[in-house]
């Protein structure tokens, strides 16, 4: 029996763990990696997996055939590249991109210095909300543009995620309150003398 998960469960569970995941990391590796995947999906819904695909499929087996002067060189024409090439291009760029903002926001920041105090780590849930946000606000427009890969779970579609913005919102809010609250707790200890 396969269990299928529905849309609004994918939506929490992504939720979660990247919130969990930003507890975990703190707030100093969470916001380098949130600029990576914010700038990749921008970069992305700009077309730039068209365009890279252009690039790498089309142009550039056009200028090494130039630079080397093969058949038919200076007047070479290239098919556009298909929808798949494209998909496939835009899914590898979208995962370099990810991969790459955690990679070096963890060689960035040493771990002593990301989760240092409780205050880091609640405050690391909401770059980590965010980041988790986005992420699944691109994969499914993406998916539902392109339906030539299919995923076991109900990806929630636009309307889904765009109606529970409150959610995120009260997430962040008692992150941050619970950040504000965990940084102004004293130590304990001897009193001073």
């Amino acid at each position: 029996m396969a269990l299928l998960l529905t849309a609004p469960q994918c939506f929490f569970i992504t939720i979660l763990a990247f919130g969990l995941l930003g507890f975990v990391r703190g707030w100093r590796r969470e916001v380098i990696s949130l600029g990576f995947v914010l700038a990749g999906v921008l970069f992305l819904y700009l077309n730039g997996g068209y365009n890279l695909a252009q690039f790498l499929f089309v142009r550039l087996p056009i200028a090494i055939q130039d630079m080397f002067g093969g058949p038919g060189s200076a007047k070479a024409q290239s098919a556009p590249p298909s929808a798949f090439m494209i998909f496939a291009t835009t899914l590898l760029t979208f995962v370099v991109i990810v991969a790459a903002g955690y990679l070096i926001s963890n060689r960035a920041v040493p771990a002593k210095q990301s989760a240092a105090t409780p205050a880091d780590r609640f405050l690391g849930i909401v770059p980590g909300v965010i980041t988790g946000y986005a992420l699944i606000n691109y994969i499914t427009s993406t998916f539902s543009k392109a339906p030539i890969i299919t995923v076991g779970i109900n990806t929630p579609n636009q309307n889904l995620i765009g109606n529970y913005m409150l959610v995120i919102f009260v997430v962040v809010v008692v992150a941050v309150v619970a950040g504000l609250i965990a940084s102004s707790v004293k130590k304990g200890g001897a009193p001073k003398k």
